[in-house]
């Protein structure tokens, strides 16, 4: 009897949850500017509501990918339970509103006038590859466990696909909520094949990059292998997040891009320290340079960081140019030498100014020794994009990261563009030097070998030399790795696992 009340408990969970979230997508998608958000929002509130009680799938893409990654209790009887529970779920949270506003006008996903099944497929596979390996690493690992953020990073990652490929796809990236369609007599098949095989894939390569959490002792390969694929899928992501909503017309597209680069932190901190940027990687270069303590990064990880970027920014470019059906459709940063007789001038200015702010950030709260443990890192590093897309973007075309400047490039665009993409690899460089500078005068402390005085503020207690840095994670040995939330709070625990 235990047993069956607790599975009835969990499908129970599973089923209010998917309700809610397709009652918010019927009730806003045709009624509000700004559904990604209401969207997102319950989503968000949703995870942490029913994390730990069925671990908050909410999504069969997401079981399918717990169940195949081998994280948490998840047997094939519990995939099937949940599969019927969050379907289920969905009907009638579109049913119900119908009463409150009509058949006709509650919205429902339905793929863009004009987008082939391909392009929609496209969509909806990579979103929901981000957003299933967002809740593999925030909310299943040992490296994350306890952390206060994971349902923050699930939340908005459907937030910003539906406003970066909401208009192309429908923005599903979930085949409960892509079965909502059927009560219309519309085809879903798409909601169904881009996302599950999503789930699968997302579940094969958090294997590779979690390599920690399935081997006691991983080899240095292993470990460098990790951090390149999170480099590389961390950055492809983002580009692919500028590429269709800067190629898109909602308002909405610096928080997209922003909370992109959220949830990518929150999603790969652990693993490579989640730098997704050659300027952010040159910081924490010379935040070592400028005097090693606690926060080592080693040049030779850089040497293969950089190249990862470069990479991750070439795959998101061909996938944002799939998607949006052509290289001309695809957005990317470009700075138009306005006026004229002002040149290169404020474009190198503005890049870095938002650099710096970007790299001051990432430092301070993502390597300093009082803030070490903390759970708004992501928040912090994604909102300065935001801001900084919206203030210095018309200005510069807003990249603040030498390989976001390379989308242009990669999807060949305007004939003088080559001639400007200089100012993305002087002018952020440049930030990144001079913000590392300004770091190493403000957080004098940081670069002292007895920390023995100092006192963390930011988490209960914290054993000098022990602390948590989401700068580079992986980067120093098993042996000296900072203890995560579960050292000072307890046993590990997973929302999975509960």
């Amino acid at each position: 009897m235990a047993i069956l009340h607790e599975r009835i408990s969990k499908a129970a969970t599973e089923f209010v949850g998917t309700m809610f979230l397709c009652l918010t997508i019927a009730l806003t998608a045709n009624t509000s500017q700004i559904a990604p958000i209401a969207i997102g929002c319950v989503l968000m509130v949703l995870v942490y509501a029913g994390g730990h009680e069925s671990g908050a799938h909410y999504n069969p893409a997401v079981t399918v990918a717990i169940a195949i990654s081998g994280r948490g209790k998840v047997c094939p009887k519990t995939v099937v339970v949940y599969i019927c529970a969050q379907l289920a779920g969905a009907l009638v949270g579109a049913l119900l509103s119908w009463p409150l506003i009509g058949e006709d006008t509650a919205g429902y996903p339905a793929v863009g006038a004009n987008v082939t099944y391909g392009r929609a497929f496209l969509a909806e596979l990579v979103v929901t590859f981000a957003l299933c390996s967002v809740v593999l690493h925030t909310a299943t690992t040992k490296a994350q466990a306890n952390n206060s953020y994971y349902g923050l990073a699930i939340g908005f990652t459907v937030l910003s696909g539906a406003i970066s490929v909401g208009p192309i796809s429908g923005g599903a990236f979930n085949p409960a909520v892509g079965f909502m369609p059927v009560l219309y007599g519309s085809d879903c098949s798409v909601y169904f094949a881009g996302p599950l095989l999503a789930g699968l894939l997302a579940g094969l390569f958090f294997r590779y990059c979690a390599v920690e959490e399935y081997i006691e002792t991983p080899r240095k390969t292993q470990s460098d292998i990790a951090c390149f694929l999170i480099e590389t899928f961390g950055t492809m992501f983002l580009c692919f997040t500028v590429g269709t909503a800067a190629g898109g017309t909602s308002v909405l597209t610096p928080l997209s891009i922003g909370s992109a680069l959220m949830v990518m932190v929150y999603m790969g901190g652990a693993v490579s320290g989640a730098h997704f940027n050659p300027a952010v990687t040159l910081a924490l270069l010379l935040r070592t340079a400028f005097g090693p303590t606690h926060d080592e990064f080693a040049l030779r990880r850089a040497a293969f960081y950089v190249p990862a970027q470069i990479l991750g920014a070439a795959l998101g470019t061909f996938f944002a140019w799939g998607v949006m059906g052509g290289n001309k459709f695809v957005g990317y940063p470009y700075y138009p030498w306005l006026p004229p007789e002002k040149g290169a001038g404020p474009g190198i200015l503005g890049e870095l100014l938002g650099t710096f702010l970007l790299a001051y950030v990432v430092l301070n709260v993502a390597t300093v020794k009082n803030l070490a443990g903390n759970s708004f890192f992501g928040l912090a590093i994604g909102m300065v994009v935001t801001s900084m897309a919206c203030a210095i973007g018309p200005i510069t075309g807003g990249a603040f990261n030498p390989a976001v400047g390379l989308i242009g490039a990669f999807a060949g665009g305007a004939n003088d563009l080559i001639g400007r993409i200089w100012i993305y690899w002087i002018g952020c460089p440049l930030g990144a030097a001079l913000a590392a500078a300004f770091f190493r005068l403000q957080n004098h402390e940081e670069f002292q070998t007895d920390h023995e005085d100092l006192k963390f503020q930011a988490h209960a207690a914290h054993e000098p030399g022990k602390e948590k840095f989401m700068s580079h994670s992986n980067c120093m040995s098993r042996r000296n790795r900072a203890p995560q939330f579960a050292d000072v709070l307890g046993k590990p625990k997973s929302m999975i696992e509960l």
